[in-house]
């Protein structure tokens, strides 16, 4: 063999001797340096995927409840919608009720002002015709006037009588008895001739009235009068009563 021949295996033999010593030395620590780096992000990207997937899972629960939120909200935007109407028509009842209620009470006011002015319109009209009425049997007084008002006075004396006795008695006349009338009040009344006592009273116009045990006999031109007043007001009440 040659000396250059020699000369370059001799290198070669170094140079992969180096080449062994560099790849135990050098190489090796950077390739497990490599694959450590290589790990680590290898777990950093299935880190930042579990991230990913934590992230989304959030998001989902999030969209979720924001959902179930908005879906809540609606319900009680309608809830307080229905309310808010319901609120309203009670008002509004309740309105309509208190006005109904003030109309009635502004007509009852209103029917009992007219049924007041009706009665009082009746009074007068009645008073008026008392005294029209006194004023005609004033000016008729006579005989035949005092006989119809004794007569009546008896009968209604006789009907009285049938409850039971009738003294004591008190005739009130506008002048003093004559016999015969004392005797004929006395004998309808069914009391003896010292069993009623006179009195006069001018007022009475025409007529007798008679106090009984049972009640009074009134049949003078005062009290016709007075019972005719009270039949107007009476019947013209009944009438505006009916309106």
């Amino acid at each position: 063999m040659s000396e250059s021949w020699a000369t370059f295996a001799f290198e070669a033999a170094n140079f992969l001797l180096l080449a062994s010593l560099l790849g135990w030395l050098f190489f090796r620590p950077v390739r497990a340096a490599i694959e450590r780096r290589r790990s680590q992000i290898e777990g950093e990207q299935r880190d930042a995927a579990a991230a990913r997937e934590q992230a989304e899972r959030e998001r989902a629960q999030a969209l979720a409840q924001r959902r179930e939120q908005e879906s809540q909200l609606d319900a009680l935007r309608e809830r307080l919608s229905r309310e808010a109407e319901a609120e309203k028509e009670r008002t509004l009842a309740a309105a309509r009720a208190e006005m109904q209620q003030e109309r009635k009470r502004l007509e009852q006011e209103l029917l009992v002002q007219r049924r007041e002015q009706v009665r009082t319109a009746a009074r007068d009209a009645a008073r008026a015709a008392r005294e029209v009425m006194r004023q005609l049997l004033a000016e008729i007084r006579g005989p035949e006037l005092e006989e119809m008002l004794a007569g009546a006075a008896c009968r209604e004396l006789e009907r009285l009588r049938e409850r039971g006795a009738l003294a004591p008695i008190v005739i009130e006349s506008v002048e003093p008895l004559a016999p015969e009338a004392r005797a004929r009040v006395l004998s309808a009344a069914g009391a003896p001739n010292g069993a009623a006592r006179e009195r006069l009273n001018p007022e009475l116009i025409a007529g007798l009235r008679v106090h009984t045990a049972r009640g009074l006999v009134d049949a003078t031109v005062a009290g016709v009068s007075a019972q005719a007043e009270r039949l107007l007001v009476s019947r013209l009440e009944t009438t505006a009563g009916h309106d």
